[in-house]
């Protein structure tokens, strides 16, 4: 089973969380990749959206139906866009979205607004969403969350004291991935819908 997990704005696999987190998950026999994007903002040129697409294809390559991803911050939204940009055969088992904004004011980042994916289709690319979030952020408002776990239906796991989940270590992280990981799925998405075409002779 692959998690991958996706770093935010200017920060890379080696910070905050990623390395613990990545290392945990290795010593209980997943398989984790961590891409590394171009994820920093110098100017209001510096942020590629299509660039950063081009590179989660080539570090990540096709989802799985096993597969989890984890966005922090900005990747999380990084994942929506890769979720409703590329190819898919299989649907992830979840996707993960730790501390994710609704809006920001920086213009050069406005592509990744939620407001501009199409929700109705995103919650088909995924069998679960689940948005970890904590009350004490300051950097992003509890209130996103909030929002885009409405939007995407997603479940939504609350935090006290994690913040913004810039520490070393934040263990709800390693327990939300844990307990997804254990839990058996049944059907994908719309399996569950009925067949208005049993009806229908085939023609030979």
């Amino acid at each position: 089973m692959r998690v991958i997990l996706v770093h935010g704005l200017n920060a890379s696999p080696e910070k905050h969380f990623h390395p613990w987190l990545s290392a945990a998950l290795r010593d209980r026999g997943f398989e984790v990749i961590v891409p590394e994007l171009p994820l920093s903002v110098q100017d209001e040129e510096g942020f590629n959206l299509p660039n950063i697409i081009e590179v989660m294809k080539d570090q990540v390559g096709y989802l799985k139906s096993d597969d989890i991803l984890l966005g922090h911050s900005l990747g999380a939204l990084v994942i929506l866009q890769y979720l409703e940009a590329v190819e898919m055969t299989e649907t992830p088992r979840a996707v993960i979205l730790v501390g994710p904004p609704w809006k920001v004011s920086r213009p050069e980042l406005r592509r990744l607004f939620v407001e501009d994916l199409d929700a109705e289709v995103l919650m088909w690319k995924a069998r679960e969403y689940v948005i970890v979030h904590s009350k004490d952020d300051t950097i992003v408002p509890f209130e996103h969350g909030e929002k885009l776990a409405l939007q995407l239906k997603a479940r939504l796991v609350t935090t006290q004291s994690d913040g913004h989940f810039m520490e070393e270590k934040h263990p709800v992280l390693l327990e939300v991935i844990e307990e997804i990981a254990k839990r058996p799925f049944e059907f994908a998405p719309g399996v569950s819908l009925g067949d208005d075409y049993t009806d229908i002779q085939t023609l030979l």
